[in-house]
């Protein structure tokens, strides 16, 4: 089975497919007579077991309903995984625990959008990867040319763009295919680096049922969190617990007449954890002036948050569910990095987003001086 750097390298292969009428896997596996053959779907984005069996004479049988394609991972006792679309159809999967890269998969329509996909994109990483070799050759060689350099570093740009002119034409091609969903939330940065509009497009591309997968539903909450905080639009109230576990609102100090700056960070955030220093010199400089901070952390446990708070002098107001990238402020604010802020004006609509601390300090200085 190919290796895709960055995603899941899935195979599955579609005989018949049908709504509703459930998948049976057919397995031969060589070198696991014996062992326990697990499934797993995923389930708010993390593994969960939905069936299991043992081989027995070298073969195996899962059986089980897809309302609409899953990404699954099938282990054969400590081994695995392999990564595949499961949907409602007779699924034949050929392996041998020696070599279960060349596992072979099929049954699925949906896996051959999804090949197509992962071929062009292994050619682009071929390609990439003989740039690569020839850069490096070219850095230590005592006899290469600035322009010999050059020229490469232009092949590499030009590379980069093809590839990203390839994905996105892919997944407008593709619209309405739940593995076109995967990918955006699949691929690192695809998601960010989709326009608006592109991204727009696509999360409307899914009927009612497919609309139920979580891979669209990540895409559709995305959109619709992008469109809630638009310049312009007012704040998104959200209320989590302080470090002394007391519960505060945004709505507690924004459209109260103040400038309110929501700044997400975390304790393990090195870049975030730069900025504060800068960011406490300007809340001492506008804090009597108008100006509010409240602080929303992506930590994990309450003791890093703490001590963050402590060490960095933080003295405005802080909150969080300690869920990390699963928090609910984040998602409901689009947040996908951080350092990142969002500034409300005195009504609490939002006037500025994504400010780095320059571009911070220029707008309060532009408001308040």
């Amino acid at each position: 089975m190919k290796q895709l750097v960055l995603i899941l390298c899935m195979a599955f292969a579609q005989l018949s497919y049908v709504w509703g009428q459930g998948y049976v896997i057919s397995g031969e596996v060589k070198g696991a007579e014996g062992q326990t053959v697990s499934l797993k779907q995923y389930r708010n984005l993390q593994p969960v077991d939905v069936a299991a069996t043992t081989v027995k004479d070298g073969k195996f049988t899962l059986k089980g309903d897809a309302p609409y394609p899953e990404f699954c991972q099938l282990y054969v006792g400590n081994q695995g995984p392999v990564q595949f679309f499961v949907e409602n159809s007779n699924i034949r999967i050929l392996m041998d625990l020696g070599n279960l890269a060349q596992t072979k998969v099929t049954g699925s329509k949906e896996n051959e959008v999804f090949m197509e996909f992962v071929d062009e994109l292994e050619k682009y990483g071929q390609r990439q990867q003989q740039l690569n070799n020839s850069y490096v050759a070219l850095s230590s060689s005592s006899v290469a040319t600035p322009d010999a350099v050059t020229n490469i570093r232009a092949q590499m740009e030009k590379l980069n763009t093809e590839r990203s002119a390839f994905m996105v034409n892919f997944l407008q091609k593709h619209r309405g295919k739940i593995t076109t969903a995967f990918i955006v939330i699949s691929v690192q940065g695809l998601m960010q680096a989709l326009e608006f509009s592109q991204l727009e497009q696509i999360a409307n591309g899914f009927d009612v049922k497919s609309s139920q997968s979580q891979w669209v539903k990540t895409i559709k909450d995305h959109v619709a969190s992008v469109k809630r905080t638009t310049l312009g639009q007012p704040f998104a109230d959200i209320t989590l617990k302080t470090p002394d576990d007391k519960p505060i609102s945004i709505s507690d100090y924004a459209g109260k007449g103040k400038y309110v700056l929501l700044d997400f960070w975390a304790a393990w955030c090195g870049p975030c954890r730069n900025a504060n220093p800068h960011v406490v010199e300007l809340y001492k400089r506008y804090k009597d002036k108008g100006f509010e901070i409240v602080g929303i952390s992506l930590d994990q446990t309450k003791e890093a948050w703490v001590k963050a708070i402590k060490d960095d002098n933080l003295t405005w107001p802080q909150m969080s569910d300690l869920l990390y990238w699963q928090s609910a402020a984040a998602k409901l604010y689009s947040v996908s990095s951080i350092p990142h802020t969002v500034l409300l004006d005195r009504e609490g609509k939002i006037i500025a987003k994504g400010l780095y601390i320059n571009e911070l300090t220029a707008k309060l200085a532009e408001i308040f001086d």
